[in-house]
């Protein structure tokens, strides 16, 4: 409200001098690169220079956006302890994210006291050109930090871009990781160049949208589905053999996932800033994404191993309504949260960052729309499933199981790139295609031909089995 109310008075106040913001960049850069070379007195020095910055401007950066005062306030008090106290570790992480936030305040890439974001497409695609420029002139270490900067302010424009297009988001994440690792390799530098090129085509025309509640919309449509998918094979399992307890799981799985996801996104409004939670929504989506991964892989090789009809009916005779031991119904429980919640923080920080771009009603509008249409979806998928043959039934889930368990793996990994768990390496004689988290780098790829090599065996095990079955004479 307080930002509401001051925002007809902005240009009153004294914004912050982007030399100043520039100048502060530079002593950050220095005071990390000072602290990796273990020369404390000289960061010490740097760190007196930022704290003099900061007494001058932190007044301007709260009238601008608070969130981002409060955050550089804490790094540069936690990184003067971290010091005091000799632990250098520490200070190292500390000054690494206090460079962070610095650069951000100077690109503008925060969201301001109204919940606007600073950050625009069109500035994201000036900040690639620079970097296209430095490759050019082959200043290598230069272009490589700017790319990694825009990695990490992905976040503040990603949701431009998937609201319009996912194909040029699919795009644009798996060319940011390619980036990195072209620059990071001194035999595949002259590769990115090009790659710049093709991201900023990509982008342009998307630079100057207008939203409406229609694309508030498609965002929970477009995340949701994914989540739903596996939800829903859950469910129509869970219905078919009858178990009441199993669908209780796993529609309590779903309702905690979603709870934690809404908890996140209040989270980042109320709490943090937007910038200080994309590093961890990155290692959040990457791990939650493996994770999922490995559990749909058994799944899917449940669904297929019960896809024969007296082999199902055994099981409904064995364990009557019950059909799943707890261990198990706690596991779909965990399969469900882990889906929704990985979908849910994609949908959170993208509709945040659509959330200054059109009205309050609109956006709420959209979102209630794009439930909506999911709710539609669940409800036919679980009545269509509920009435098919059980063998196509359990056949047809095994097989969307397994395609999401195969895409979940590559998104993960490639999140974990993002983040900078895992190199950004990239190999040219590797498949690329986003769509299908299909990634040029062997640390996506690799898990991924392990999985196929598990699924072909389950099948084949499956159908010798059968006619070994077939084979024994009937006595």
């Amino acid at each position: 409200m307080l930002g509401w109310a001051l925002a007809p008075f902005a240009p009153l106040f004294a914004a912050t001098d982007s030399t100043h913001a520039a100048d502060a960049s530079l002593q950050a850069e220095a005071l990390v690169s000072h602290l990796d070379a273990g020369d404390t007195d000289a960061a010490a020095q740097d760190l007196a220079a930022i704290k003099k910055w900061w007494a001058k401007d932190k007044i301007a950066v709260k009238q601008q956006s608070l969130d981002l005062a409060l955050e550089i306030d804490g790094q540069i008090a936690a990184l003067s302890l971290a010091m005091l106290s000799g632990k250098m570790d520490e200070a190292s992480s500390q000054a690494g994210n206090l460079r962070f936030s610095v650069i951000n305040l100077q690109d503008g890439a925060y969201a301001d006291n109204s919940g606007k974001s600073q950050m625009t497409l069109s500035t994201y695609i000036l900040k690639l050109r620079e970097a296209g420029n430095l490759a050019k002139k082959q200043d290598w270490e230069a272009a490589g930090q700017r790319v990694k900067q825009l990695q990490q302010q992905w976040l503040s424009v990603e949701g431009d871009v998937v609201s319009q297009s996912q194909r040029v988001y699919n795009d644009t994440e798996r060319d940011l990781v390619m980036l990195d690792g072209y620059l990071s390799n001194p035999d595949q530098r002259a590769l990115a160049a090009p790659v710049i090129d093709r991201l900023i085509e990509g982008l342009a025309p998307l630079a100057d949208a207008k939203y409406s509640w229609w694309d508030a919309a498609l965002i929970p449509i477009r995340e949701g589905l994914e989540g739903l998918l596996v939800v829903g094979a859950l469910l129509m399992y869970a219905k078919r053999a009858g178990s009441k307890p199993a669908k209780r799981w796993v529609v309590g799985g779903s309702v905690t996932g979603l709870l934690a996801s809404i908890a996140a996104g209040f989270a980042v409004v109320l709490l943090l800033s937007s910038s200080a939670f994309g590093h961890n929504n990155l290692l959040i989506n990457g791990w939650t994404g493996v994770c999922a991964s490995v559990m749909l892989l058994y799944v899917s090789y449940w669904l297929h191993r019960h896809s024969d009809t007296k082999r199902f009916n055994r099981l409904l005779a064995e364990r009557s309504t019950r059909a799943l031991s707890g261990g198990h119904m706690f596991s779909l429980a965990l399969l469900s949260f882990f889906a929704i919640v990985r979908e849910g923080l994609e949908t959170v920080i993208f509709l945040i960052g659509m959330s200054g771009k059109m009205s309050a009603a609109e956006l709420v509008a959209g979102i209630a729309a794009g439930f909506l249409v999911l709710s539609a979806v669940a409800f036919v998928i679980v009545k269509a499933g509920s009435r098919l043959p059980i063998r196509p039934f359990f056949l047809g889930s095994s097989l969307i199981v397994f395609y999401l368990c195969f895409k979940f793996m590559g998104s993960g990994i490639h999140s974990l790139q993002m983040a900078g768990v895992l190199p950004s390496t990239v190999n040219e004689a590797l498949p690329d295609f986003s769509t299908l988290s299909l990634y040029p780098s062997w640390y996506s790829t690799l898990p991924q031909l392990v999985f196929l090599a598990c699924g072909c065996a389950a099948v084949v095990w499956s159908l010798l089995k059968s006619r070994r079955r077939r084979d024994v004479p009937l006595s």
